[in-house]
C-alpha cells in the first residue's frame, strides 16, 4: 500500500515488511509499526507488539536481535512498546490516535539496555570514556557508528579492549560488529573457540636504548628528504589559538616536559654500515636544546623552513605574542595524530602539572617492528596484497592538460583547492551512514573511486589510502610517524551492482586493509612490482572531542587567519602524489581538500571532479539503485553538454528533394556554368535537361522508387548527370570506382541486385565482372537531346538518395544508406549559424571537384556547391593524379573552394606551382584525417583562405561538425593552435558518452555519437550491424522524428569548455602497454607536428619475452631528423609511457 510506505533519512520503508518480520519472533502474537516525530522534527519508528512473554525487556531484546539479522539497520524500529490489543476504529482500521504515546521517559528507557556480562560492562565503560558520555547512556544496544565511531577511534577501542581483556582483536571485529551486544558476543566467540588470539596480545618491551633502525614508514620520508634537502614537503606544521590569559611560560615548561617524556622529539637520523649494507638509524640526542621563537602576524610565514635530519630536535616551537602557538615538526617524527596528542598533553600539564609517562618509547616500538620483520611476520600481509592485485588494473589516468611539458623535476608543482559540504547535506551523510551501518571512510572513498572511474573511463581504480596505523595499544598516546599509505583497488565493473553494496564491499576491504597495515607502501610496491600509484585518499574524522578536557587552554573555534590552512601549506607545494583528496569531518560539516599537480591537471578539471563528488552525495537517496544510474554531472553542466552544445537548430518541412531543389537552381541560373570539365562548360540548364533525359530512360526500364542503380564511372561530368538522373527516376544511386578489384565490384553490384547499371569508362577496362545478366547502359551513348522536359517527382524526403559502400570489419564492404532529407539538411541548413548566417559568408564561385566519387567528401564537393549556384571545376583522371595540372586548373578557373583530406594538400604544398595557385582560394575544407597545426601555418604563408576542419562519418552525411581557422587569428607567429573538429553543425547533434550511454563531463574522453538530421537509415542488408551501430537516441527530448536515432561512430573525443569537440582517435587504435591505455593516433599526430615530418605511423609490438613496446615509423626529407630528435620532442609533449621505444625512417606508407 502507498500509505504504508514511509521515508526516513531518505530511505523508503515498507512498514508491513517490518511488521511481518516482527511477527516471526517467538512469542509475538501481533505487531504494528508506525512512524512518529520527535520534538526536533526527527522521524523515528516505533513498534507496538502483543506478546505472550511477560518479560518486556527480554522480549524487546529478542525482537531487536532478530530484526538485525533480517533487515537493514535503517528499517529497525528505534523504540518498542508492549500493548494488550490493537486499537481499531469502527470501520475495523487501525486507530492510530488510540495507541499509547511514548513519553520522553519511555524513549530514554528504550535507548538504554543495561550491560550484563563482564565483557559488556567493560566495553560500555571504554565507550563511555572514548565518547565522553555517561555510562548510564551507553547500553548493550548502543551502536558504535551511532555514537560517532570511525576507523580511527575503532583502533583505540580495539587496543583498549585488548589491554583490559588481555585478548588480541582485529579492527574488523568492531567495525563488523558495531552494536555492543554483538561486539561482546564476538569477543566471547574468540575466547570460547580459542582462535589463537587469547593471551596473544603482543608485548613490547622497554629496552632503554638510544639507537634504533628506522621503521618502513620513516624510511620513505628519510629517502625523499635526503633527495630534496631544501624541500618542506615533509614539514608538519600546526597552529593553535590560546584562550585569553594563558600563561605562556607555563606552556614553555609543558613543552620542555613533553620533550623529555617523548624521546622521539630528541631524535636525529644517520646512515651507518650494518653487515656490509648502508642502513638508516635514529639516534636520541640528549644534548639537544629547543629554542622558542617569536613571530608577528606579518612574518609568520618565515616559521616554516627545511629541517636537517642529522640535527636534533626536529621540532620548532614559536609564539605570536601570547595568542598563538606555532609548532612545526618533521614528518619523520610525527603524523596527523601528533597534534591532538600535543594538545591533550599541554592541557594536562597546564591543568594538572604533569605530562603522562609512556609505557614504552618510539625506539622500543621501532626495535619491536624490526624484530617482527626479521621473523617474517609481514609475509602474510604481502600475500593479502598479492591476492588483491591478481586482476587487471591501470594507473589512474584522468584528463590531463593539453600539449603540456611534463616536468618531473619541478619542485613547485602542487596547488590545492577546497570545497565545503554544507551542514544540511552533511547531516544527511551522518544519518545515512548511521542507518546503514557503514563507516564514513568507506562512504567517502567509494564516492572518490566512483568519480575517478567516470573521469578516467577505468572500471578499476588503482589508488591508495592513508591510514593512522595506530593499531597497537602502546602507541595510542605516542608521538611518532606511524601513518601508512596502503594500496587499494576500488572496483566498479559490475554495472548492475547497487551503490550501497559497493560501499559495503569497500568497507569490508578497508577492514582487511586495516588488519594488514604494518607494512609500508614501498615494501608492497617492491615485493609485488606494482607501478607507482599516483593518487591517494584520506578521511580525517573529527577528533576535537575525542578527549574533551575541562578548562581547555585552546580556543578550538577561534579564527586566526583568513585561512589557517593556506598559511600552513603555502610552501608545501611538492607531493609524491599527483592527486590527493582529503575529506575532513568538522563539527557540523565536511571539508574536501584537494592537492594536485598543476603541471598535469587544469584547475577547471579538478573543480569539475569536486563538483561531481558533491553531486553524487546529493543523490544519496538513489544509492539503492544500480551504480551505472547514479548521477554525477551537475544538472547545469549536463544541460550545457546536451542542449547548449547542440543548440543550432532550424525547423523546416521535410518535403524537399535534392533533384527538385537542383532544378529550381537551374531555372534561377539557367545560363550559369554548372560544370567545367576538360575545357568543356555545361550550364545549369544543360545539366538539368540531360539528367531529365536519362531519368526518362531509366523510368522506361522500370526503374523507380525503392530501386538502387549502380554507376560504374570514370571521372567525368557524366557522373554528375547520371546521379541527378537516378534521383529523378525515383531511385538511389550507388557509386562504384572502376579501379576497385573485380571481386569487390562484383560483390557490391550483386548485393544491390539492380535492374540496370549505368557505366562510363574513358579508358579501356578489360576486367571480367560477373553481373548476373544485369543490363549495362553506356551513358556516353545516350541521346541527351530527347525527353528533356521536367519529369514528375515520385519521391518523399525519407526515400534513399544514395548508397555509399565503405570498408567493413568483416572484410566485406558495407553500404551506407543516405536519404534525401539527410543530403538536403547538409546542403541547405547544416552549414548555417544562428539559423540564418552561412558559415561561408563569402560567395563561393568555383568549387574544385577532385575527390573519388566513392568517397563521401565528393558529396561536399558536388552537391553542396550546386545548390548554391556554384560552378564545379571537375578534374579529369589525368589532372586528378598530377599536382602540376591540378594547380593549372585551380589558377585557370579561379577556384575559391577546395575540400580535401589534409595529407593530399600536405603533399601538394611541396610544389611551388601549387603554393602559388592557392593565393586566391577563399575556403579550404579538410576532413577524413587529422589536420596538423603545421599545415595550417604553412597554408597561411601562401593564402588568406579560411580553413575549416570538418568531421563526420559517412553514416551522418559528409560532415556534422566544423571548426574554422582564420589567418587573422591563427596565423600569427608563435600562435598556439589547438586542433579540434569544432562544434556540431545546425540540426546535427553530437553526444560524447561512456559505455553506459551516459554523457561524460567536459574534458573527459568518451565515444562520439552523432544524432540529428544527417544520420542515415543504416546499412544495406545488414540488420544486425545496423541495430548495433544505429541506436535509439535517449536524448531526443522533443521527440523529433528525425532525431530518434543516433550513430555509434567508434571514435573517441572530448568536449572543450566552449563546446568544441577534440577528436582523439579510434577506439580500435587504442592499445594498452604496462597498464596504460595509449591512443596511437595521439602519438602520430604529435610526431607530425615536427617540421619536415611528412607522415608517421605508430604501432605496438611484442618482444620475445611478451613485453609490449611502441615502434614509430616516420617519413621525412630531412636527413638530420633521427629517432633521438623525435624522442626528445615527444618527451616535451607526452607522458613518458607514450613515447615510442624505437624509431625507423621509411620512404612511404604501406596500404592494403
Amino acid at each position: 500500500r502507498i500509505d504504508f510506505q514511509v521515508k526516513i533519512h531518505g530511505q523508503r520503508i515498507e512498514l508491513g515488511e517490518i511488521e511481518n518480520t516482527v511477527n516471526e519472533v517467538s512469542g509475538i502474537q501481533q505487531s504494528i509499526v508506525i512512524d512518529s516525530k520527535k520534538e526536533n522534527g526527527e522521524k523515528y519508528l516505533i513498534c507496538y507488539f502483543i506478546s505472550s512473554n511477560d518479560d518486556d525487556e527480554i522480549q524487546v531484546k529478542d525482537i531487536k536481535e532478530y530484526l538485525k539479522k533480517k533487515l537493514p539497520l535503517y528499517m529497525i524500529p528505534n523504540y518498542y512498546k508492549r500493548i494488550q490489543e490493537i486499537p481499531l476504529t469502527s470501520n475495523g482500521k487501525l486507530d492510530r490516535k488510540a495507541l499509547p504515546e511514548s513519553s520522553s521517559e519511555d524513549l530514554n528507557k528504550e535507548r538504554y539496555v543495561a550491560p550484563e556480562t563482564e565483557i559488556e560492562k567493560c566495553i560500555c565503560q571504554i565507550y563511555s570514556e572514548m565518547f565522553n558520555m555517561n555510562e548510564s547512556e551507553i547500553g548493550v544496544m548502543s551502536d558504535f557508528y551511532e555514537l560517532g565511531g570511525n576507523s580511527l577511534n575503532a583502533i583505540r577501542v580495539t587496543t583498549r579492549n585488548e589491554k583490559e581483556l588481555d585478548i588480541k582483536l582485529n579492527i574488523k571485529d568492531i567495525l563488523l560488529n558495531s552494536v555492543i551486544y554483538d561486539f561482546g558476543k564476538r569477543i566471547e566467540e574468540i575466547i570460547n573457540n580459542d582462535e589463537g588470539a587469547v593471551k596473544a596480545i603482543q608485548i613490547i618491551e622497554k629496552q632503554n636504548k638510544l639507537e634504533f633502525p628506522v621503521t618502513a614508514q620513516q624510511l620513505g620520508v628519510y629517502i625523499d628528504t635526503i633527495k630534496n634537502p631544501d624541500t618542506i614537503i615533509y614539514n608538519v606544521p600546526s597552529i593553535f589559538k590560546f584562550k585569553d590569559n594563558v600563561d605562556i611560560e607555563m606552556i614553555k615548561c609543558a613543552i620542555g616536559e613533553l620533550l623529555q617524556k617523548q624521546e622521539i622529539l630528541r631524535s636525529k637520523y644517520i646512515e651507518k654500515e650494518v653487515n656490509g649494507e648502508i642502513e638508516v638509524y635514529g639516534c636520541i640526542d640528549n644534548e639537544c636544546r629547543l629554542k622558542f621563537e617569536s613571530y608577528t602576524f606579518d612574518n609568520v610565514k618565515n616559521f616554516i623552513r627545511p629541517f636537517d635530519l642529522s640535527k636534533a630536535p626536529l621540532i620548532r616551537v614559536g609564539f605570536i605574542e601570547d595568542k598563538v602557538l606555532l609548532i612545526d615538526m618533521h614528518h619523520i617524527i610525527s603524523d596527523g595524530v601528533t597534534s591532538t596528542i600535543i594538545m591533550n598533553e599541554l592541557n594536562h600539564f597546564y591543568n594538572d602539572d604533569e605530562v603522562d609517562d609512556l609505557e614504552v618509547q618510539f625506539i622500543d616500538y621501532a626495535l619491536y617492528i624490526d624484530e617482527k620483520k626479521k621473523e617474517g611476520y609481514f609475509e602474510n600481509q604481502i600475500e593479502f596484497y598479492r591476492k588483491m592485485f591478481e586482476c587487471e588494473y591501470e594507473v589512474l589516468n584522468i584528463p590531463k592538460k593539453e600539449n603540456n611539458k611534463i616536468n618531473e623535476e619541478s619542485s613547485s608543482n602542487i596547488v590545492n583547492c577546497t570545497k565545503i559540504i554544507d551542514s544540511k547535506l552533511s547531516q544527511v551523510i551522518n544519518e545515512y551512514t548511521k542507518n546503514n551501518g557503514i563507516s564514513k571512510t568507506a562512504f567517502f572513498i567509494s564516492i572518490y573511486g566512483y568519480i575517478l572511474s567516470k573521469y578516467s573511463g577505468q572500471d578499476t581504480i588503482y589508488s591508495s589510502i592513508i591510514s593512522a596505523n595506530r593499531n597497537n595499544g602502546y602507541v595510542e598516546n605516542m608521538i611518532g610517524m606511524f601513518v601508512s599509505t596502503l594500496p587499494i583497488l576500488l572496483k566498479y565493473e559490475n554495472e548492475n551492482e547497487k551503490f550501497i553494496d559497493i560501499i559495503k564491499r569497500n568497507m569490508n576491504l578497508l577492514v582487511n586493509i586495516y588488519d594488514n597495515q604494518d607494512i609500508s607502501l614501498s615494501d608492497i610496491t617492491k615485493a609485488l612490482k606494482l607501478p607507482n600509484v599516483n593518487n591517494a585518499f584520506v578521511y580525517q574524522p573529527n577528533t576535537k572531542n575525542v578527549k574533551n578536557i575541562d578548562n581547555n587552554i585552546f580556543d578550538l573555534d577561534g579564527k586566526i587567519f583568513d585561512s589557517d590552512r593556506n598559511i600552513l601549506n603555502e610552501f608545501n607545494n611538492v607531493s609524491k602524489f599527483d592527486l590527493l583528496v582529503d575529506v575532513s569531518e568538522n563539527d557540523d560539516n565536511y571539508t574536501i581538500h584537494v592537492e594536485y599537480n598543476k603541471n598535469l591537471y587544469n584547475d577547471s578539471m579538478i573543480n569539475k571532479i569536486l563538483d561531481s563528488y558533491i553531486e553524487v552525495i546529493k543523490n544519496i537517496s538513489h544509492f539503492e539503485e544500480m551504480v551505472k544510474d547514479i548521477e554525477y554531472i551537475p544538472v547545469l553542466e549536463k544541460e550545457n553538454i546536451l542542449l547548449s552544445f547542440n543548440k543550432e537548430n532550424i525547423k523546416y518541412d521535410f518535403d524537399k528533394l535534392y533533384h527538385v531543389e537542383f532544378s529550381k537552381v537551374a531555372k534561377k541560373y539557367p545560363n550559369r556554368n554548372a560544370i567545367i570539365y576538360q575545357g568543356m562548360k555545361f550550364t545549369f540548364k544543360e545539366i538539368d535537361e540531360m539528367s531529365n533525359s536519362l531519368a526518362f530512360y531509366l523510368r522506361s526500364k522500370g526503374v523507380g522508387k525503392g530501386d538502387i542503380v549502380p554507376i560504374l564511372c570514370d571521372r567525368s561530368y557524366l557522373f554528375v548527370v547520371a546521379t541527378l538522373a537516378v534521383m529523378k527516376s525515383g531511385s538511389a544511386y550507388l557509386p562504384i570506382d572502376p579501379e576497385f578489384p573485380s571481386d569487390r565490384i562484383e560483390y557490391i553490384i550483386n548485393e544491390a541486385n539492380p535492374k540496370i547499371i549505368l557505366r562510363y569508362l574513358a579508358t579501356s577496362n578489360n576486367k571480367d565482372i560477373k553481373l548476373n545478366h544485369v543490363e549495362e547502359y553506356l551513358i556516353e551513348n545516350h541521346n541527351y537531346s530527347e525527353n528533356i522536359e521536367d519529369i514528375e517527382n515520385v519521391n518523399e524526403g525519407d526515400d534513399l538518395i544514395y548508397v555509399l559502400y565503405t570498408s567493413g570489419t568483416t572484410g566485406k564492404p558495407k553500404g551506407t544508406l543516405i536519404t534525401h532529407n539527410n543530403l538536403i539538411n547538409y546542403c541547405l541548413y547544416s552549414q548555417t549559424i544562428n539559423s540564418k548566417d552561412y558559415i561561408y559568408e563569402k560567395e563561393i564561385n568555383n568549387a574544385l571537384v577532385f575527390s573519388k566519387f566513392t568517397f563521401d567528401m565528393s558529396m561536399g564537393e558536388v552537391y553542396y556547391p550546386l545548390l548554391k549556384g556554384t560552378t564545379l571545376v571537375l578534374c579529369s583522371n589525368e589532372e586528378f593524379n598530377s599536382p602540376d595540372r591540378l594547380s593549372s586548373l585551380i589558377s585557370t578557373y579561379d577556384v575559391d573552394y577546395i575540400f580535401s583530406v589534409p595529407s593530399r594538400i600536405e603533399n601538394y604544398m611541396k610544389f611551388e606551382k601549387f603554393r602559388n595557385c592557392i593565393k586566391n582560394v577563399k575556403w579550404i575544407l579538410f576532413g577524413g584525417e587529422y589536420l596538423s597545426p603545421n599545415l595550417i601555418r604553412e597554408l597561411f604563408k601562401y593564402s588568406d583562405a579560411e580553413i575549416i576542419n570538418g568531421y563526420g562519418p559517412s553514416e551522418a552525411t559528409v560532415i556534422c561538425t566544423s571548426k574554422q581557422f582564420s589567418k587573422q587569428i591563427h596565423g600569427q607567429p608563435n600562435e598556439e593552435i589547438l586542433i579540434t573538429i569544432g562544434k556540431p553543425l545546425c540540426n546535427c547533434k553530437v553526444y560524447i558518452l561512456d559505455k553506459y550511454l551516459k554523457p561524460v563531463p567536459v574534458g573527459v574522453e568518451g565515444e562520439i555519437y552523432v544524432g540529428g538530421y544527417g544520420v542515415g537509415k543504416g546499412y544495406f542488408n545488414r540488420k544486425e550491424l545496423t541495430q548495433e551501430r544505429y541506436i535509439e537516441n535517449p536524448f531526443n527530448f522533443n521527440n523529433e522524428m528525425h532525431n530518434r536515432i543516433m550513430y555509434k561512430t567508434g571514435d573517441i573525443g572530448k568536449w572543450t569548455e566552449n563546446g568544441e569537440v577534440e577528436y582523439l582517435g579510434r577506439i580500435d587504435f587504442q592499445v594498452k602497454i604496462r597498464g596504460q591505455r595509449i591512443e596511437l593516433g595521439e602519438i602520430e599526430n604529435t610526431v607530425k607536428e615536427i617540421e619536415d615530418i611528412e607522415s608517421s605511423v605508430v604501432i605496438d609490438k611484442v618482444k620475445e619475452n611478451g613485453e609490449k613496446y611502441l615502434m614509430c615509423y616516420f617519413i621525412t626529407t630531412n636527413d638530420e631528423i633521427q629517432g633521438k630528435y623525435i624522442r626528445e620532442y615527444l618527451k616535451k609533449k607526452l607522458p613518458l609511457y607514450m613515447v615510442p621505444n624505437y624509431y625507423k625512417r621509411i620512404q612511404e606508407k604501406y596500404f592494403n
